[in-house]
């Protein structure tokens, strides 16, 4: 007798690599929501004067702000992360693409 041979398994539904794309385009949309948010509600964050709480100094459109230092240090480091966030969702997505003749 001759056994019956199994189907082949299938296709995850989700790879590695597009799990990846999807975790770094989640992350960019959050910043890209955030941000705009953020820098039209920084005043009300912020004072004129620096005091012991408001001590990190932020020059926005030619004036000079303070922030406490942990917001401040977020809001100066937000371009940043944006473009290298871009950068990641970008190459990962180059990744992440599907061969053309892979699935039938």
């Amino acid at each position: 007798m001759e056994s019956v041979p199994f189907p082949p398994k299938p296709a995850p539904l989700v790879t590695l690599s597009e799990a990846v794309f999807l975790f770094m385009l989640v992350l960019f949309l959050a910043v890209v929501c955030i941000w705009p948010i953020l820098a039209g509600r920084i005043h009300h964050f912020s004072t004129w004067v620096p005091d012991a709480a408001h001590s990190y100094a932020v020059h926005e459109h030619g004036v000079t702000i303070y922030l406490k230092p942990a917001l401040g240090k977020f809001y100066v480091s937000l371009p940043w992360l944006w473009s290298s966030l871009l950068a990641a969702t970008f190459l990962t997505g180059l990744v992440s693409g599907r061969k053309s003749g892979s699935r039938k």
